[in-house]
């Protein structure tokens, strides 16, 4: 038996709140099962103090205050996931939030959590094989359908922890390195502007302004956001290195990829044909290689519109492109961003969902984020990093939220340009927009840091942001480590 997992921790919150129900310990002789009556008799690291800890933090940082318990929301649609470390215990626990239903319990049904255990220098088990993994943890979770006996809870749990130990037998076939790192590839035709976005991202305008020369074959960087190295992949778009990539070379240049960004030259309407027939080539490759990572493609302007050769109508090519490049998508995850590099803020927001896509811990920052504005009275919240870019966000509509995305960058690099000036621990910037708030929280962490804004109706919410503030800050610190 593998020695990846440590432990699988079923915890409910009832009468007492959030306590584990049955915890199984990966030990050499076998899997040791402890029912909720004799988790006293866990000894060792997970002890009961750490399970009692590791039920609490789980449950009640996805719980939140307004989910299921005032009765507002379908049982089945409340299901969350999560990476959550536990330094204390040297551990790192992929957790999975659902309810079970129960007709006593306020809102009928109690929360309950899935906890994964592996040590921290193994937690990248959880990011490689986070599809496998959550589809095995949801599998064995449907079959709780309401309160079991704890014979019986305990049956679907050590279910669950032999079919991830079997998965690990048979996945895991090298050393898991304690370091993470990601590939990031841009592809599409040439002239399709990926240089360019990637200088842009990474404000590099002088390059810009001097004239960006086509890719010859591919050109790779690395850059480290968040404390993780990110190898970015410019994968030259000319038609003689493309057979290279989705043919000849495909296992270097394709494989193992985190995320794609494919771009399209929104004003070349003639060669759509062409980029979707190169599109789906990749998409071919990717399925071979039985990978599926999240997709963002750019519509992109490459020029500015008065430097444009001749009327286009971009209304009705974005249109077109849309239509081209959805139908051939088939099962992979895509997202639509219209981009410019003469609008970074365009560049940051596809680049922001990326990157959010591949965090695990998307639905824990964005259920923090909206509990912190439902307290506060906020119409909008965002938690960014210091790059600008947007690591979750919460707003009351689809409109005010976009409008938020695209001034957050701006606000960001306000801050940073006077950040000098500002004194004391609880750095903090108030903007007045007529008669609308912007309120900018410094989030230190020990290796980087983030900034909270809010967009607030009037100056009373100032205060009430504050007062939150720093559960906020508490519930999600240790998390952004996490983040992707």
């Amino acid at each position: 038996m593998t020695e990846i997992v440590k432990a699988v921790i079923l915890s409910i919150f009832g009468d007492e709140g959030p306590v584990p129900e049955v915890v199984l310990i990966n030990e050499p002789e076998g899997i040791r099962v402890f029912k909720k009556d004799f988790i006293k008799d866990v000894s060792g690291v997970l002890d009961l103090g750490a399970l009692l800890h590791i039920s609490m933090k789980s449950v009640s940082l996805l719980m939140g205050e307004h989910t299921y318990q005032d009765g507002d929301a379908e049982v089945d649609s409340i299901k969350f996931f999560g990476i959550l470390p536990f330094p204390d215990i040297k551990m790192d626990g992929l957790t999975y939030f659902f309810l079970i239903p129960d007709a006593v319990a306020r809102g009928s049904a109690r929360a309950s959590t899935v906890t994964i255990l592996v040590s921290e220098e193994y937690k990248n088990f959880f990011y490689d094989n986070m599809t496998e993994l959550r589809s095995l943890i949801v599998e064995h979770a449907i079959r709780i359908k309401k309160m079991l006996t704890q014979d019986e809870f305990a049956t679907v749990m050590v279910d669950l922890f032999k079919a991830i130990n079997e998965f690990a037998e048979r996945k895991v076939t090298h050393p898991l390195s304690s370091k993470r790192a990601l590939k990031i590839v841009f592809a599409g035709l040439d002239s399709s502007g990926k240089t360019s976005m990637i200088l842009g991202l990474e404000k590099k305008y002088g390059q810009l302004a001097a004239g960006v020369q086509p890719t010859k074959g591919v050109s790779r960087s690395q850059t480290a956001i968040m404390g993780l190295t990110i190898s970015i992949w410019d994968l030259g778009g000319q038609d003689t290195y493309r057979s290279q990539y989705v043919k000849d070379a495909a296992e270097l240049y394709l494989f193992d990829i985190d995320l794609l960004f494919y771009l399209i030259d929104i004003r070349d309407k003639n060669r759509f044909d062409e980029s979707v027939d190169y599109y789906k080539q990749i998409l071919h490759v990717l399925a071979k290689f039985e990978q599926n990572p999240p997709v963002i493609i750019c519509l992109h302007k490459s020029e500015a519109p008065q430097e444009s050769k001749g009327q286009v109508d971009l209304k009705e090519n974005i249109a077109a492109a849309r239509s081209l490049f959805d139908a051939a998508s088939e099962d992979f995850s895509v997202k639509f961003f219209e981009t410019s590099i003469f609008e970074p803020f365009s560049l940051a927001n596809a680049f922001s969902y990326g990157l959010a896509a591949l965090s695990p811990n998307r639905d824990i920052f964005r259920h923090q984020l909206e509990k912190l504005a439902k307290l506060s009275g906020a119409q909008g919240i965002l938690l960014v990093n210091e790059k600008g870019l947007i690591m979750s966000d919460y707003a009351v509509d689809e409109g005010f939220g976009k409008l938020f995305e695209v001034s957050a960058p701006h606000f960001t690099s306000i801050y940073n340009n006077f950040e000098r000036f500002v004194s004391g621990n609880s750095k903090k910037a108030v903007y007045m927009i007529e008669d609308r708030i912007v309120t900018f929280h410094v989030l230190k962490s020990d290796d980087f840091t983030a900034y909270v804004l809010a967009f607030l109706g009037d100056k009373n919410s100032i205060g009430k942001v504050e007062a939150h503030l720093g559960e906020f800050k508490e519930n999600v610190r240790s998390l952004i480590n996490s983040y992707i």
